[in-house]
Order: C-alpha cells, then structure tokens, then sequence
C-alpha cells in the first residue's frame, strides 16, 4: 500500500510547488490507495513484497488497506476574493501578481483542486489559505471534482500577511475519528500554526502544521525561526506526554541538515537549528522525529522549492521514531499544473501496519 503527502511554502522570489503526501499503513483502515504521477514503492496491506512502480493520473479506488494518508501543501496566496487582494495589496504586501481578477483566482483553485484531487489523502494540510473564505472556496473547489472534505479552521494570529494553516479532512476516510483543531499554548510563536489530534483507528495521533518564518538564512529571520522551533518543542513534549503519537509537517522554511536534498551546494546548507531542535525535541539520545525525505529516490527528485536557482527541499513532513521501520516509499510529485502555486509536490510515503 502507499499513501501520499504533499507540502507547499512559498517565497518571495523563486519557483516553488510544494505538496507533501504520507500515507500511513496500520492502525488505520484505509479505503483508498493514492497513485501519484511520479513512480512510487507500493506495499499491500501488511506485505512486505513491494510491487512495481508505476505512473497513474488518476484516482484508483482499491480494497479496504490499513493507513491514512496525510498531504501537505503551500498554496502560495490562496485567495477568496479580489476585495482581498486589494486589501493587502494597501498593506503594501507583494507578490500577489496574477491574483488581481476573479478568473485568475478561480484558476487558482481548480488547480490546487485537481491536485488534491489527484491524491485525494485522508487528511490535507494547507499554508498560505486568506482566512476561511478562501478555505470554504476551495472546499467547494473539491466538492465540484467529487471529494466530500470537512473544513477544520481556526483564523491564524499572523495580522500583517493574514495567512493560514489549514486542515481539511476527507469525510470518505471513516479510520479517523475525534478530529479536533487547535492553536499551539504559546501566544505567540508560530503565529501560522494549528495542532490536528484525533483518533486513527483508536491510536492517538497529534499533527502540528506548520508555516515557519522564510528566508532560510537570513540572520533575523534564522533568529525568529528558531524561537518557532523552540515553541513547537513545547507542544511535542506536551503532547508526547498526553500519549500522543506526534508529527511535525508543513512550509518549514529551512533545510534538514542530516538529511540532503538535490542540491548538495553550501547554499542549501542550515544556518539554523531549526529543524534539529524539533527533531530532537528531547535532548539526547536519537532523535525523536525522523524527516520522510530520506525515503525519497533518486537524490535527485529531492526538491520542493526553486530558491534563488537552487532546487532545494523547504517543505518537510516529520514522523516519529517509531514509524520508521513502516515506512516502505516515499516520492515527490513535480507535476504542477498552471497557476496552483509556486511549490512542488512532496509526494507518497507509505508505512506498514505496527506489530
């Protein structure tokens, strides 16, 4: 079996798509397999035989299996309506160019609809979303390609750029109950941040995503990045500790400096410790949190975002420890239709049933 995550950010400058997709096998029934444009290791439920790769467009409903799938994506200014955009735009916040008419924002959603639609995952995280109306837009976007999903919004506290994070969840994937959203303690950092918990297949399952500050060696915002970082620790200690399995996925912004990406240059190299605090969120020992990228072949597909000529991996999906041994593949779909975003499509990881 596989299952598909997605991931998107986005910058200021460069071209970026980010979709990342994980699809976990055990302690979940799934109902679907999703097959992505890009080849991927697929497992049978519990198998540990793995079958050829293969390039699909489309969905293929399959047999009950056992995992859920969980994508996350930068939808790069997802907008509801042009009276946004000129809102922000008297802000004088840039980079919404081809956002200014109601065709060019509908675009925008067809296109990120039909790579959801692609994948159709369980639970779908987004970075980027302009407050529930553009959420509810793109809900009725998928609604129109024939997927049912639950919108679970909370408005984030990023006043200045007014940016979300946002779940939505597939109301066809009947392994994930108790869903519930919430904003991270800390009243302050991340400001873009919202904590999914709910039940798959009775195990406790918590998934913080994420939107980190940008630029990923800019010395203040490695700075403030770091202090996100720190912030989300406190969540995974406290929630680790609730019983919670626990998951770190979105726009980090930053590199993983154990794990590379295609570009193997100094200039995709961490400044910050970032990604090794949240990792490593009890010090000592192994980490805690292990980056899907690693499952993710040839070196050279390693990429989700174009930052400054470097294709690179900003957006990340974390797991924990324990999980790794279930995995069976993980891919990165660089199919990108026009308009969606300016991230690339992390694609699918698969994880096998725990013993």
């Amino acid at each position: 079996m596989h299952l598909e995550l997605f991931s998107g950010e986005s910058f200021a400058s460069g071209d970026n798509y980010n979709i990342l997709f994980l699809t976990f096998l055990g302690h979940v029934e799934m109902k679907h397999l999703l097959l992505t444009t890009i080849a991927a290791v697929l497992l049978g439920g519990g198998s540990k035989e793995s079958s050829p790769s293969v390039e699909v467009k489309k969905i293929e409903p399959l047999p009950e299996e056992s995992g859920v799938s969980i994508m996350t994506f930068n939808t790069e200014w997802l907008l509801g309506s042009q009276t946004q955009v000129e809102a922000l735009k008297k802000k004088g916040i840039w980079g919404l160019e081809n956002k200014d008419t109601e065709s060019e924002i509908e675009q925008q959603h067809q296109s990120v609809a039909t790579i959801v639609a692609r994948h159709a995952p369980d639970i779908l995280c987004l970075q980027e979303v302009i407050n529930e109306v553009a959420a509810k837009r793109l809900q009725k976007a998928l609604q129109g390609k024939g997927l049912q999903y639950a919108l679970h919004f909370l408005e984030s506290r990023d006043t200045h750029l007014e940016q979300d994070v946002v779940f939505l969840t597939n109301k066809s994937s009947g392994n994930i109950t108790n869903i519930k959203a919430s904003h991270p303690i800390d009243p302050v950092y991340p400001s873009k941040c919202v904590i999914l918990t709910c039940l798959i297949n009775g195990e406790q399952t918590a998934i913080i995503g994420l939107h980190l500050k940008a630029v990923p060696t800019e010395p203040s915002a490695v700075a403030k990045r770091e202090k996100q970082a720190d912030a989300v620790v406190k969540q995974l200690n406290r929630l680790s500790a609730a019983g919670y399995a626990t998951l770190v996925l979105g726009d980090l912004n930053d590199w993983d400096p154990i794990v590379p990406d295609a570009d193997p240059s100094e200039q995709a190299t961490p400044t910050s410790q970032a990604l090794k605090k949240m990792k490593d969120y009890v010090p000592g020992g192994d980490n805690e949190l292990v980056n899907s990228l690693k499952w993710v072949e040839p070196m050279e597909k390693r990429y989700t975002y174009n930052y400054k000529g470097s294709k690179t991996v900003l957006d990340h999906i974390l797991l924990p420890l324990g999980w790794q041994d279930r995995v069976s593949g993980v891919t990165i779909d660089h199919d990108r239709p026009d308009g969606a975003s300016d991230h690339w499509q992390i694609g699918r990881a698969s994880c096998r049933e725990r013993v």
